[in-house]
């Protein structure tokens, strides 16, 4: 005869997977938003950094190219 208690009902089993225990939950959802925040500024200034940079580097570029290009003489 087969033992019952390893018959337990599907739905008894997914109903208490799926119940919140609090240990996947972070203790404090401030100090998550906090942390995503600071994550958010940093990512931002780096690539506020970078963009200047970029740009910086564009115009000395240009100012050096147009510095080394003989002029053109203009037909009249």
């Amino acid at each position: 005869m087969a033992d019952r208690t390893f018959n337990i009902p599907s739905d008894l089993l997914t109903a208490a997977r799926n119940a919140p225990t609090g240990k996947h939950l972070h203790p404090s959802h401030r100090l998550g938003a906090d942390g995503f925040d600071i994550w958010w500024q940093k990512t931002v200034a780096q690539n506020m950094a970078m963009v200047t940079e970029a740009s910086d580097l564009m115009r000395a570029h240009r100012l050096v190219s147009s510095a080394n290009q003989p002029r053109a003489r203009q037909a009249h």
